[in-house]
């Protein structure tokens, strides 16, 4: 039978977390999923807590990768492998709420949104809450992505076709946003939950804790996406007083 949803996974040198995390979708109110995890070429014990997992639970599919691609790539794979209509994306540190993909199949069939995403509350290294929590609008545009993308990626549900449609690139930029853009861009419309139904892991390594990195690929993102000189100057500014608000206020 065909599941409801496939919940794209990439995994990377994920040992500590990628078990908990592809578990946290398992236990959700909606079973009829899968789980494609596709092992990035790891060198830890990932594939070893994968092979288990897909042992354990049939709804659990691996795809091992001979050479690293990076996350946008390693997603891309996952959605041309999905058997669902619908696609979600779930980071290998990041947990779901049982109950997220429930409520974001609800709201898709009310709004006929292309691409869904909800609020998400912060954890550290060890999953502790931080007390930030990801605040959503109900809706976004492409152009207001560019001034503080308040799109989490283990947050997003679309549809299949979506996703073929527009690939993630450059993981060595915000390959998330740049996906994002291109989708609304194209005349799709994205829907927010204004609820915590996800759990975003921020560390020190990560793009979004290390912030000085995340600012300069900011910058060389707007270059990618082809915005002028003076409005990529605004967006970045609103940017960075995006992140402050995120983060620290």
């Amino acid at each position: 039978m065909t599941p409801k949803v496939s919940v794209i996974v990439p995994a990377y040198r994920c040992e500590a977390t990628i078990e908990q995390s592809v578990r946290s979708a398992l236990s959700g109110t909606v079973a009829d999923i899968e789980v494609v995890a596709v092992n990035d070429a790891s060198d830890d014990d990932t594939a070893a807590i994968l092979d288990a997992l897909m042992r354990e639970d049939a709804r659990v599919r691996v795809i091992t990768l001979a050479e690293n691609g990076g996350a946008a790539n390693a997603r891309n794979v996952g959605v041309r492998e999905a058997r669902a209509d619908r696609i979600a994306f779930l980071d290998s540190d990041d947990l779901w709420e049982p109950d997220k993909l429930e409520r974001q199949l609800a709201a898709m069939d009310e709004t006929g949104a292309a691409l869904l995403f909800t609020a998400a509350r912060c954890i550290d290294g060890d999953g502790n809450p931080t007390g930030k929590v990801f605040r959503v609008p109900k809706t976004v545009t492409a152009d207001r992505l560019l001034f503080g993308n308040d799109i989490v990626t283990s947050t997003v549900l679309l549809r299949r076709e979506t996703a073929l449609a527009h690939p993630m690139e450059r993981s060595d930029l915000h390959e998330d946003l740049i996906c994002w853009y291109r989708i609304l861009r194209d005349g799709n419309t994205a829907a927010g939950i204004d609820a915590p139904l996800a759990r975003y892991r921020v560390t020190k390594g990560s793009k979004a804790g290390n912030k000085r990195r995340s600012a300069a690929m900011m910058r060389n993102t707007y270059r990618y996406l082809g915005v002028g000189p003076f409005k990529r100057s605004v967006c970045f500014l609103c940017y960075c007083l995006h992140g402050v608000k995120r983060y620290w206020l």
